[in-house]
């Protein structure tokens, strides 16, 4: 089992020239059985970066997921009223109907969850229904399923998140993931690649966070680095690859890699 995590392409600051048809061309010399693009697809929301990001994932092998990011909502300078009332209203009617979703196939099923809010700049949240839809979504699922849970906020603290946004709530979803099994949680908004074998009530889950994929918002350490992130699964040993871009080969190639095993779960 393959599948691409992307994150925050941000059009409207597309970095380069060909990166976006490099990062295309890469995911698909991969044959990736899904793809998980975890926000932040435009830069202000505007109707231009919502076509720009929607020829994008007509691009893109099925089946994907998408789910939004920050900023995908309404600038709160623009509109404020529908950055309180409707912030993704653009989102839904340009890009994607439906702020959560799921895919399910054989050894497979991810969910896909909406973790923004309008009554904020850039912070992220977690209801208590979505603990529930982890719950009844992933229970559903039969034995020896890749259980993957997608959101753009990540949900808990890492050993690199000091000073970097979490998730209001991310805390119970990220528990409530790892009762049902969930083996990884993808997420994006730092801006900075990174994996991460966490634990939660004695349960391991790997945590993907994909950098910028195509933009110049970098973050330091990773500075004018853009990159996606590889998973792959063989028997009970899962793989995160982070998928540097060199803009002068035009070519992808591995940052690091972790891997690791679930055998003893």
């Amino acid at each position: 089992m393959r599948l691409a995590h992307v994150s925050d392409p941000h059009f409207g600051r597309i970095a380069s020239l060909h990166v976006l048809e490099d990062l295309i061309a890469d995911i698909c010399a991969h044959g990736c059985d899904a793809i998980l693009i975890t926000g932040d697809l435009t830069q202000r929301a505007r109707r231009g970066e919502f076509k720009a990001a929607r020829e994008f994932l007509k691009a893109l092998p099925q089946p994907y997921i998408v789910v939004p990011g920050n900023h995908d909502m309404h600038a709160w300078w623009h509109r404020p009223d529908l950055r309180m009332l409707d912030p993704l209203r653009r989102y839904k009617r340009l890009l994607a109907g439906q702020l959560e979703q799921a895919i399910t196939a054989t050894g497979l099923a991810v969910l896909g969850l909406n973790t923004t809010y309008g009554f904020t700049v850039q912070g992220g949240r977690c209801t208590t229904q979505q603990v529930k839809r982890v719950q009844s979504f992933f229970s559903e699922q039969p034995p020896d399923t890749l259980k993957v849970l997608a959101i753009h906020h990540p949900l808990t603290a890492l050993s690199v998140s000091e000073n970097l946004d979490l998730a209001r709530g991310g805390d119970k979803l990220f528990a409530a993931a790892a009762e049902a099994g969930v083996a990884v949680v993808c997420a994006g908004h730092w801006h900075c690649a990174h994996v991460e074998v966490c634990i939660a009530g004695g349960s391991e889950l790997v945590v993907s966070i994909a950098g910028t994929a195509t933009s110049d918002r970098w973050r330091a350490p990773q500075s004018e680095m853009n990159s996606w992130n590889l998973i792959e699964t063989v028997d009970r040993n899962l793989e995160v690859q982070i998928r540097k871009y060199d803009s002068h080969t035009r070519t992808f190639s591995v940052y690091r890699q972790v891997t690791h095993s679930f055998a003893g779960q």
